[in-house]
């Protein structure tokens, strides 16, 4: 047996009971190991066109699951009270997907359908787009074919009127011959529509059926098939994670067509990547899985380690489009992009270091404008600002609003740095290599001059890319003249979790958002408990989100769930933190459903990540490095950096070494005051960030003396034993 979802059936289940959700699992998991089983009462809804497919089940005396099933294939549609199934089944009919038909079609003009099923969208005030017609019921049909089918002129003339959801409006007086012979057309084609002998085969029917929901079923709004051992998995998880989880609130913006670029912002856990998978699986649909052989639309973000992931999540959506969309991070398009233009780059990041130290020794000396500066800060200017923004002249650089730095640099300190810039850039052509923003530039000037790649970009994470890059993604769905489409560009990020130094504003790149743009203010993933104390830790700081300018605390997000403090616990040096995470992690484990695999450990430096994962496999706790994670599930604790943590979650966070003097790092003897300022307000970031990747529980471990950081938050902190 094979299994499948409608989109809306996770939606509706969630109008229920908890109760009641649990009883629909229950009945569900009893019909996968027998659906003849006398508890389910399994009945054939037959007796009228269309359902042909629709068999019911019962969950309790009160509850009923239906469903579509044709030989080892079956759509679980929705579940619900008895009277409210049964009228919903009067009035739809489950239809093979077809390019010219969903698989759930409403065949009534004002029906329980849509008092039961249909989830009104939030009151959003935007500017909209009219949608384009919907196709007409038989498009793939033409008029000969119809006619030859059994069809006569004026019925044809309504059938091109009508589409899946006004067939009754246009065609009230249909009788059921004519209906069933509709929706036999829906399903197949002009080649298979009349062969008698072939619809007669049940055999032949089933696997037509099966290939339509293989081939087609995304294009409907249905999962993935799923095989016995996937669908025990999925049904052994919390009802939030059966699927990549869209709330209804969120639905307007998934679906809404925009007359420019369009930016959606929100605090942590609101659910923006979620809404971001969602947008590219509806373009792909809307705009056709592939263009010139290649998929249609572009995901990417900042973060290497994130697209595999997102790539896997988007394999879940019920409307995700297989081939749709690419998953890539923007380096490394941007190096397949130079590549393809014969322009190819060699990239060597310790080499580059080298470049830039002999240049500054050759630059940067005793008692001139910058040698109050450190090398650190030097190397990001040039970067982050220079080379991030694409500034092409001295001039312009005296010119430039420097937006993210906070040390204020004079005419003569930006003198200076321009001959840092340009001494690095000579030992790089010296070289024969080129750094990551380089390649970012290339590729965005070789893109500019072609006509677009793609139709749509959606990118997550946006404030963390960097000027060039966000242009270089414009480019890519726009023509040689800088014409967008509609729906072409999708930016989804947030501020407040901005990781990285330097930044721009969307005036800068050239966007204006203005009427596209909207903010998400509910927290699905944290518990009150937990964003409470990343507020009260970090909340303070100020944040510049691609020109919007607010505290980090004003942009707090309303959270759904309560649950315990997130721990302190004060344990020892660093080793002695990690034998706490594994004692505590099996006792979780064995005192509750949750998974090794749900827990992440998070360290503020990548040199300690060998050691964590080395110390906890001993400790018989099976772990990974994020930066092997595909997302695909898996039974090992996943341990990386407080940057490898962004765009994640897990049930449960250790934050190790968030200890006096340790977090965050102490100002450098020769720092300025600015200089310190701005680098501890990226540390602040990754620590927000780093703590709001915990959904459920936050464990926050240190060694004699907590960060001061923590002092301010220690109201919202449990503190511990120092033994598990």
């Amino acid at each position: 047996m094979e299994i499948s979802f409608d989109r809306d059936w996770h939606e509706v289940l969630l109008e229920l009971q908890p109760r009641e959700q649990s009883q629909v699992t229950d009945a569900l998991v009893r019909y996968k190991k027998s659906p003849d089983h006398p508890s389910l009462n399994l009945e054939h809804l037959k007796g009228r066109p269309g359902q042909k497919r629709l068999w019911s089940i019962r969950a309790s005396q009160e509850l009923r699951v239906l469903l579509a099933r044709q030989g080892d294939v079956t759509v679980f549609l929705r579940a619900g009270h008895h009277d409210d199934i049964y009228g919903l089944a009067q009035r739809i009919a489950f239809v093979a997907p077809t390019t010219g038909a969903p698989g759930l079609m409403r065949i009534a003009t004002k029906s329980a359908f849509e008092e039961v099923a249909e989830i009104p969208s939030p009151p959003v005030v935007v500017e909209r787009r009219p949608a384009a017609d919907s196709p007409s019921i038989l498009h793939h049909w033409d008029y000969s074919e119809l006619l030859q089918v059994g069809f006569d002129a004026s019925e044809i003339e309504k059938l091109r009127r009508a589409d899946q959801e006004t067939l009754l409006h246009v065609w009230p007086e249909i009788d059921e011959a004519k209906l069933e012979l509709v929706l036999r057309c829906m399903e197949g084609t002009p080649e298979t529509v009349g062969q008698e002998e072939l619809l007669a085969n049940e055999e032949a029917e089933n696997a037509r059926f099966r290939e339509a929901i293989v081939e087609r079923g995304a294009l409907a709004g249905l999962s993935v098939l799923l095989s016995p051992d996937e669908f025990e998995r999925l049904m052994s998880a919390p009802i939030e994670e059966w699927m990549v989880f869209l709330h209804p609130d969120q639905r307007a913006l998934v679906d809404r067509r925009f007359n420019g670029p369009a930016r959606v912002r929100g605090a942590a856990g609101t659910g923006k990547t979620v809404v971001a998978l969602h947008r590219a699986a509806v373009l792909a649909a809307r705009y056709g899985a592939k263009r010139s052989g290649k998929p249609s639309v572009l995901f990417t973000t900042f973060i290497s380690t994130l697209p595999p992931v997102f790539e896997n999540l988007y394999a879940k959506l019920p409307r995700g489009v297989a081939g749709g969309v690419e998953f890539i991070n923007v380096d490394k398009l941007a190096l397949r992009l130079c590549a393809t233009a014969g322009q190819r780059a060699r990239v060597d990041v310790n080499a580059a270091g080298r470049a830039f130290n002999q240049a500054y020794n050759a630059i940067v000396r005793q008692n001139t404008p910058l040698a109050g500066q450190t090398r650190d800060y030097l190397r990001d200017e040039i970067r982050a600002v220079l080379k991030a923004r694409a500034v092409e002249s001295f001039d312009d650089y005296l010119d430039l609003e420097r937006t993210g730095r906070k040390s204020r640099f004079t005419a003569p300190m930006r003198e200076q740095a321009w001959a840092l810039h340009q001494e690095y850039d000579r030992l790089l052509a010296q070289a024969g290599i080129v750094d990551f923003p380089d390649v970012l530039k290339r590729a965005r000037d070789l893109v500019r001059r072609q006509e677009p790649m793609y139709r749509a970009a959606v990118i997550d994470e946006a404030q963390d890319l960097s000027l060039v890059a966000l242009q270089l993604v414009d480019a890519l769905v726009s023509d040689s003249r800088g014409n967008r489409p509609v729906d072409s560009l999708f930016l989804v990020g947030d501020g407040a979790q901005k990781i990285y130094p330097g930044g721009f504003t969307l005036a800068q790149a050239g966007l204006d958002v203005r009427g596209n743009s909207a903010v998400l203010r509910v927290n699905y993933r944290n518990t009150q408990e937990i964003i409470a104390a990343a507020m009260a830790c970090a909340g303070s700081e100020p944040v510049d989100d691609l020109g919007d300018t607010f505290l980090r605390g004003d942009a707090e997000a309303e959270a759904q769930r309560e649950g315990v403090k997130p721990m302190l616990a004060c344990v020892g040096d660093f080793q002695a933190q990690l034998k706490y995470v594994a004692q505590k992690v099996k006792r979780l484990c064995s005192m509750s459903t949750l998974a090794t695999s749900d827990v992440g450990v998070f360290v503020a430096h990548n040199e300690l990540v060998k050691s964590t994962i080395a110390t906890l496999n001993r400790e018989g706790i099976q772990s990974e490095s994020l930066a092997n994670f595909s997302g695909r599930p898996n039974n090992r604790l996943k341990v990386g950096t407080f940057h490898r943590a962004k765009g994640l979650e897990f049930k449960v966070v250790f934050l190790l070494e968030i200890s006096a003097g340790e977090f965050p790092g102490q100002a450098k003897r020769w720092q300025t005051e600015a200089e310190y300022e701005e680098r501890r307000a990226l540390e602040m970031s990754l620590l927000f960030v780093a703590m709001t990747r915990a959904r459920d529980g936050l464990f926050i471990l240190c060694n004699a003396e907590p960060s001061d950081v923590l002092l301010e938050a220690l109201d919202y902190l449990e503190e511990v034993a120092a033994t598990p």
